[in-house]
């Protein structure tokens, strides 16, 4: 880890988390439902890793920018980038998907998600990262995405309740990414990987191009 204290925040699931770590060591993590006001029950987590700093100084923010809830992975950002100005450091996105705990174990995952709207999405990762962009599609072809990669070894993993997906036969996990693993997968991230992320602002993961009303 770099030098300095990291916090990481993730709220782009139904159950968020903080975490503060410094170089190996996980000092501090808590989780709790988000509800529909994520930026209120935030505030009391962050606040009480921000205690532990004890005005030392933040090296790095991290934040789960989904694909998830984008109201909650919004929150997130906000409030690491408030975070950022007081501390003069970085906050850098990693997909929340890399900090699901059958993702850090290596094996290669297909996150399978709905979409709303009649369509669902697949998410490939392997070797603990993400390959390529989240693939939108109708059910017919989402269920045939799931069974080939099942049949091929992959481990099957939702962030929601599986039932959603109406793919019955298929042993699917449901799990939420933690703060605490989103500290590890940057730990795992090359350097020059790290120097990349540094320089993107981070934002929420774009299931589709956000709806925008024209002026009439």
């Amino acid at each position: 880890m770099a030098a300095g204290y990291q916090i990481a925040i993730e709220t782009s699931a139904s159950r968020g988390s903080v975490a503060l770590g410094r170089e190996t060591e996980m000092l501090f993590e808590e989780e709790f439902e988000l509800g529909r006001r994520p930026s209120e029950v935030l505030m009391e987590p962050l606040q009480k890793a921000l205690e532990q700093v004890d005005g030392e100084s933040v090296g790095l923010i991290l934040i789960g920018t989904g694909p998830g809830s984008y109201n909650g992975a919004r929150v997130g950002i906000a409030a690491g980038q408030g975070i950022a100005i007081v501390h003069q450091c970085p906050v850098v996105g990693l997909p929340s998907p890399e900090a699901l705990a059958i993702v850090r174990a290596g094996s290669p995952c297909l996150v399978l998600g709905d979409a709303r709207r009649g369509t669902f999405f697949t998410l490939k990762i392997c070797g603990g990262k993400l390959s390529g962009e989240p693939e939108l599609m109708e059910h017919s072809k989402f269920k045939q995405e799931a069974e080939a990669a099942s049949e091929s070894g992959w481990l099957l993993v939702s962030l929601e309740d599986p039932a959603r997906l109406e793919l019955p036969g298929l042993a699917i996990s449901q799990e939420v990414p933690s703060a605490g693993l989103l500290l590890e997968a940057w730990d795992h991230r090359s350097e020059d990987e790290k120097k990349e992320l540094r320089g993107i602002a981070p934002e929420p993961a774009y299931l589709r191009p956000p709806h925008i009303t024209q002026p009439k």
